[in-house]
């Protein structure tokens, strides 16, 4: 076979056919084959959440320097979960409360745990930018002492006034050890010095309490 009719045969073969890359980006914008685990489905109560008026910050968080108050969509008693049961999700919202830009605010999960660094507390943790971003895991930071800067990411600006609502969503492993221990989800400055306290300020908190039920 000459080589020009090699050419015409590889020409006349790919007639018709897709690119790759058409493909894949197809599938993105539908949510087939995106690398998430759970869906792009919006959460059920993210209008209702959403709608709610951000809180006033507190005195003694304006004494602390906190700019951004966060809040959640769970009960006082917090988050139950099954070892190796469904996954919980909670909603998490970020207000700036100031009239100027907040470049950079991060976001880490901390469990506070008397165990830490002993025992493995077998939860994972993702999160999702609503209303249908992709989940991703996130970093859970277990200590017994205040450390909001590990494990810190997902940077976002957030506008004067401006809310950012974040799906969380928590598993427990099959072995994980049962008990209720409090979570917080930290509003941090991204690249702030983790070992200077002034750097810690500026941001925001919220906590729940997270349950591990015993197994049947």
């Amino acid at each position: 076979m000459t080589r020009q009719k090699r050419q015409r045969k590889r020409q006349q073969s790919g007639r018709g056919a897709v690119p790759a890359a058409l493909v894949a980006a197809a599938l993105l914008a539908t949510g087939c084959g995106a690398a998430d685990t759970g869906g792009p489905a919006p959460h059920p109560g993210l209008d209702a959440f959403h709608a709610q008026d951000c809180p006033e910050l507190t005195g003694s968080e304006k004494e602390n320097g906190n700019l951004i108050t966060l809040t959640h969509d769970q009960p006082e008693e917090g988050v139950p979960l099954r070892p190796g049961g469904d996954p919980a999700t909670v909603l998490v919202k970020l207000c700036n409360t100031t009239d100027r830009p907040l470049t950079g605010i991060a976001l880490s999960a901390q469990l506070e745990w008397s165990d830490a660094g002993e025992r493995d507390p077998l939860l994972t943790v993702e999160h999702r930018e609503t209303p249908d971003g992709r989940w991703r895991t996130a970093d859970l930071v277990v200590a017994n002492d205040y450390d909001p800067l590990r494990g810190a990411d997902a940077a976002r600006d957030l506008a004067p006034g401006a809310t950012r609502v974040v799906e969380y969503r928590f598993t427990a492993a099959e072995e994980a050890p049962s008990g209720a221990r409090p979570l917080t989800i930290h509003a941090v400055r991204a690249g702030a010095d983790p070992d200077d306290a002034g750097e810690q300020r500026g941001g925001g908190l919220g906590g729940l309490r997270l349950s591990v039920l015993p197994k049947d």
